[in-house]
């Protein structure tokens, strides 16, 4: 079949039956791969509830938070400008509770990309008094 020569050499010796057409074949990578990405998201999702910025500067923070969210809504699995925020703000260090207030309470709620320029400020005024 055709197939056989368009598929690696692992996924084949996983996904092969005897008696199988190319169709039945197929509808196996499928499954086999949307099963992979059900546990992908999973595994983002969680990722991103435990994300915290601990010794990260808040750009390597927010990079790391906008590569999370963009792994997701590559598995179709988006999440919202608003949850992103909510997301960075819950896992922001004591030091930056003041700002943190300031963005939590802000009408209206602010983007990810005003946020992250708010903490990019704040960092750096920290950084100047310390």
């Amino acid at each position: 079949m055709w197939i056989y020569g368009t598929i690696s050499s692992s996924l084949l010796d996983t996904v092969l039956k005897t008696r199988c057409s190319a169709r039945d074949l197929w509808v196996t990578i499928e499954n086999l791969f949307r099963d992979n990405k059900e546990a992908r998201a999973i595994q983002l999702e969680n990722e991103l509830r435990s994300l915290t910025i601990e010794d990260m500067s808040v750009h390597e923070y927010c990079q790391k938070l906008k590569t999370t969210t963009d792994l997701l809504a590559n598995i179709n699995s988006p999440v919202t400008d608003r949850a992103v925020v909510m997301h960075m703000l819950n896992g922001l260090s004591e030091k930056f509770d003041n700002i943190h207030n300031v963005i939590k309470h802000r009408s209206p709620f602010p983007s990810f990309s005003v946020a992250r320029s708010m903490l990019i400020m704040e960092e750096d005024r920290i950084n100047k008094h310390t």
